[in-house]
């Protein structure tokens, strides 16, 4: 949605209160009111593809992996330690297949990762899924540098379809 009004006002009247989604809600219900009661011009784009947004992903598929091996997704780097701290995954070496799933569990444990990824496990195979839908995720690093993990791909997550570029209709509303 695009609104016509100095960004002064708009930052006044619909600034988004971050400690209560319940009010987040509100302040947008009373914003789409002024835009339906003609007190505010704006321009909606509503997406009309019929095909639904696709979530980019990779996979990391470890054998024989070591501690010090390390992945990269964004500019998160998470590196493979028998005695885990901060961005770094516990390995064993005694199992590919354990130690995939210890590095799914610290993706989906990482304070920034959690919010913009997804890991699951199959035997020694990672498959590491963008949150959200469309290619906004093809643009996410995704890499191994290591020969004991491989990282699908060329370096980014991929497969992520729709979204922003999507075919849209524009409405115009207000004064």
């Amino acid at each position: 949605m695009t609104l016509e009004d100095t960004k002064a006002i708009l930052e006044q009247k619909y600034v988004m209160p971050t400690e209560k989604p319940e009010t987040q809600i509100s302040v947008l219900a009373n914003l789409m009111k002024a835009v339906a009661c003609g007190q505010l011009r704006s321009t909606i784009l509503v997406q009309t593809n019929g095909t639904s947004p696709v979530a980019a992903s990779g996979t990391l598929t470890l054998v024989s992996a070591i501690a010090t091996d390390a992945i990269t997704i964004g500019t998160v780097t998470l590196t493979a330690s028998s005695t885990p701290g901060a961005d770094e995954w516990e390995i064993d070496g005694a199992s590919d297949a354990l130690d995939a799933t210890s590095l799914a569990a610290a993706i989906n444990a990482h304070s920034v990762l959690s919010k913009i990824v997804k890991a699951t496990v199959a035997s020694n195979v990672v498959t590491v899924t963008a949150l959200v839908k469309g290619i906004i995720g093809n643009y996410l690093t995704f890499t191994s540098a290591d020969s004991t993990i491989t990282a699908s791909g060329s370096g980014y997550l991929a497969g992520g379809t729709g979204g922003v570029e999507d075919s849209g209709t524009s409405y115009a509303f207000g004064l």
